[in-house]
């Protein structure tokens, strides 16, 4: 499991929290539209303290003309229905995103994240789609990649595996310890007294 640093947002302050990178299936080699009931699922490893949902990251969306932007979306997260990741159903809602910011360029990743940090199983199905903020489920035109570049996941469309399931969404998952380690708490008392004394 990848390991690496990940700024987390509190209300003490600014951590750095460690993270793990659980599911990266980034760049894309292809993009299609997928309709509005388009999902993809991804199951887990092993997650260790690192087993809280931080961020999403998606290649996409792009205009389906070249012209007109999609968006804003909703990543929300549920856990798989019967837990089996090749079929579709979406379970109980475990988490909407709360934010999303956008990087253009040769490569549009939009990043989806998790103030509340939805916590995740080991050895677990979940499914995710994307919507418009109010639980209507949205269109969108994302980056694609080979299905082989993730185990136990699949990419769906109109409750159908897309494409002859030659394809998974390409993204990247990063998850984080949901409770701060002892230097963490430290920097964020720290942090807060230094905000307190500068009001002051």
């Amino acid at each position: 499991m990848k390991k690496s640093l990940l700024l987390v947002t509190l209300a003490a302050g600014t951590l750095v929290a460690p993270a793990a990178v659980i599911v990266n299936t980034l760049p894309a080699n292809n993009q299609a539209n997928l309709n509005p009931d388009a999902g993809q699922t991804f199951t887990t490893s092993v997650l260790g303290a690192e087993n809280a949902l931080a961020t999403v990251e998606i290649e996409g969306p792009q205009a389906t003309n070249g012209l007109d932007p999609l968006g804003p979306f909703t990543l929300e997260l549920y856990t798989d229905a019967d837990g089996n990741h090749a079929t579709w159903g979406t379970g109980t809602l475990l988490g909407a995103s709360d934010s999303q910011s956008m990087v253009a360029g040769g490569q549009t990743i939009t990043t989806f994240t998790f103030a509340s940090l939805p916590v995740l199983s080991d050895n677990t199905p979940y499914a995710f789609v994307f919507t418009d903020g109010s639980g209507n489920r949205v269109a969108a035109r994302m980056g694609l990649t080979n299905a082989t570049a993730i185990t136990d996941g699949t990419l769906f469309g109109g409750g159908t595996q897309q494409f002859g399931n030659a394809f998974d969404m390409a993204m990247r998952i990063t998850t984080v310890n949901p409770i701060p380690e002892p230097s963490s708490a430290l920097l964020a008392m720290v942090s807060t007294a230094l905000l307190i004394r500068r009001r002051r």
